[in-house]
């Protein structure tokens, strides 16, 4: 850690490091923060006459993820033409405006669902973009880099909980069940009928476009890639703590090479399982516990600590990677996560079990941010932004697995039997991690 931050780095490495965590904390604002804000737009939603279940809310984060994954190279791709500082802000704007946009716009499903995926387009090159940075700039210590970033990733899960509690619901009002007898399968609803609470909502998109201007202008300013020279100052032949898991010359592979490698569809699967606890941990936790926990504050403040715990889980588990490698990292968090993802069922009784229960869970998810440490261990440094992208790909297989989870299995079954279904691929993928990896 002392060498990530200390004399060693050269002042622009931790200015990049420093913008990276800014721009990542803007960027997860509206994922990391959506668990908290679903019954407020579902109520918001149902006010305006929308009418769906909320389960179909789960889509928006997995609608994100999806143009993260699949458009989230854009900018490395296009700086070959355009450059990539003039392509960073420009992705940028775009974000701010979509996000402040939804005031006027994000009055129906469709229009909300639409919005996620524009958000997605551009924040995910934002965000994909930084982290390949952020890794050049340090790949000796890739996995603290990434950890660093990661906190502040989670750390927006904490700003966005909080301000979701103390600006749209200050005074703790509680939700009322509702029924519309033209549509009876919907049943009872739960909602917060009055307008004190759901009014509020236009105007946390505002919130958060503000926020995200001020905290991408210094990456607007400072984001670049390393010259040639200063990748060579940056990253030496040797280094006595890592031996030779520093890139060598048998792992410095392209893209098409990576993709040959038996070791890049084990990663690929582990990845898609990650999205899996991750999702689990910062969008369900309310909708698990909202029938046993009625304190909507009390919710509010497991999803503020459990951001905390995933952004501390984050720097951890990168530091972690760093100093024993992906294999021992990756099986230790799924080891953990497939339990505590089944025990939710049972510990939503019990409010404060339920609260270190999903920490637990929150914490090992934060084992995300070891994606592109893995990758510069397993393959090279070379195009790390591309490769991340290609990797995070398979995200778009764990989110849509999610949703098809979060909304058939539950009405087909329970919720015992939609945790269990999670926790199954998490278990695999420890398995895959220990012997293949």
């Amino acid at each position: 850690m002392g060498g990530l931050i200390g004399s060693t780095m050269r002042w622009r490495s931790r200015l990049m490091l420093i913008s990276g965590c800014l721009s990542a904390c803007a960027l997860s604002v509206p994922v990391f923060s959506y668990g908290a804000m679903i019954p407020y737009i579902y109520s918001y939603l149902w006010m305006q006459g929308e009418r769906f279940d909320e389960r179909h809310l789960n889509l928006h984060p997995s609608l994100f993820l999806i143009f993260v994954t699949c458009c989230g190279s854009l900018i490395s791709l296009l700086s070959k033409f355009v450059n990539e500082r003039i392509l960073y802000a420009l992705f940028s704007l775009g974000l701010t405006l979509a996000v402040a946009s939804l005031f006027w716009f994000g009055k129906t499903y469709i229009s909300l669902s639409l919005y996620m995926c524009v958000i997605g387009l551009f924040g995910g090159n934002v965000l994909v973009y930084t982290i390949g940075k952020a890794t050049e700039w340090n790949p000796s210590k890739s996995g603290a880099a990434n950890g660093i970033i990661g906190f502040f990733i989670g750390l927006s899960g904490f700003i966005g909980s909080f301000t979701c509690a103390l600006f749209v619901n200050p005074n703790n009002i509680g939700m009322e069940k509702v029924y519309d007898p033209s549509y009876p399968s919907l049943g009872n609803v739960s909602i917060f009928a009055s307008p004190d609470v759901y009014s509020k909502v236009p105007y946390l998109w505002l919130i958060f476009a503000a926020m995200f201007a001020a905290l991408l202008i210094p990456s607007i300013i400072f984001v670049r890639s390393p010259t040639a020279d200063e990748v060579c100052e940056m990253m030496p032949l040797t280094d006595d703590s890592f031996g030779d898991r520093i890139i060598t010359s048998d792992k410095d592979y392209s893209v098409t090479q990576m993709l040959k490698t038996f070791k890049f569809y084990n990663l690929y699967i582990i990845v898609m399982t990650m999205s899996l606890a991750l999702l689990a941990g910062s969008e369900l936790y309310k909708e698990v516990a909202k029938e046993t926990i009625l304190d909507d504050h009390f919710l509010n403040v497991v999803g503020a600590v459990l951001a905390i715990a995933n952004a501390f889980g984050r720097l951890l588990w990168g530091i972690f990677m760093d100093k024993v490698g992906a294999r021992i990292s990756l099986f230790l968090a799924f080891f953990f996560i497939t339990p505590s993802t089944v025990a939710l069922y049972w510990t939503r009784h019990y409010p404060w079990i339920y609260l270190i229960d999903i920490c637990i869970l929150s914490f090992s998810s934060g084992i995300f941010t070891g994606i592109a440490p893995a990758l510069v261990e397993l393959f090279g440094a070379r195009d790390i932004s591309l490769k991340y992208s290609v990797c995070l790909s398979g995200e778009l297989f764990g989110c849509a697995l999610f949703y098809l989870l979060s909304v058939g299995s539950v009405k087909l079954y329970n919720e015992l039997v939609f945790l269990i279904l999670l926790a199954a691929p998490c278990a695999l993928s420890s398995v895959l991690a220990i012997s293949f990896i």
